[in-house]
């Protein structure tokens, strides 16, 4: 090749995986707005409520981290249900999408809507106390989600399974580095 000349290539948009299979699950983690009354497994009951935008921070960084489980308790890789494909905030509550695991025992229940009630762990960075109809209330107004758990109750009214989506295209994670080597190996269709 000379000064002159230019490689150029070339990368076609990249494929779309389908997974309108029914394997996807969608619901809201937690409510916003919404007073519950909980208990951590070391204290007494107290009131909770999240504040709108309490997990900004993670639907920004896209929640590759949170994984479906579960159950809160035992072995991770026995409760791994599922992971995080999505996550969005809407004035109501918190959103996240799942891609269940299909080898797991548990994911036909999942799948066919008997797992239906999500609890939520997650990490406290900002709270406040405000006093309402003479009891104390716990505003959550930062937090960061450890997992969410599927779970005998919810751990919010109105925490859980919303649907599980039909056809859904979710576009594969960009490889730069992979993608790179392909190109240079003459191997992009390889895929």
């Amino acid at each position: 090749m000379t000064m002159t000349e230019e490689l150029i290539i070339e990368r076609a948009a990249p494929a779309l995986e389908p997974v309108g299979d029914g394997w996807t699950v969608y619901g809201r983690a937690i409510p916003y707005g919404v007073e519950s009354r909980v208990q951590d497994p070391t204290g007494p009951p107290y009131w909770e409520e999240c504040a709108a935008g309490a997990f900004a921070r993670d639907v920004d960084r896209g929640g590759a981290w949170i994984n479906l489980m579960i159950g809160h308790a035992g072995d991770d890789g026995e409760r791994f249900l599922g992971r995080c494909i999505g996550l969005e905030e809407q004035a109501d509550g918190f959103y996240p999408t799942f891609r269940l695991n299909r080898s797991h025992p548990q994911a036909e229940a999942a799948r066919s809507g008997e797992l239906t009630n999500w609890s939520v762990s997650a990490r406290v960075y900002r709270s406040r106390i405000v006093t309402r109809s003479g009891r104390e209330v716990v505003v959550r107004e930062r937090m960061g989600c450890s997992h969410v758990a599927a779970t005998a109750r919810p751990q919010y009214v109105g925490a859980g399974v919303l649907v599980s989506r039909d056809h859904v295209l979710i576009p594969p994670e960009p490889t730069p580095i992979l993608d790179g080597w392909r190109a240079r190996y003459g191997l992009l269709d390889a895929r």
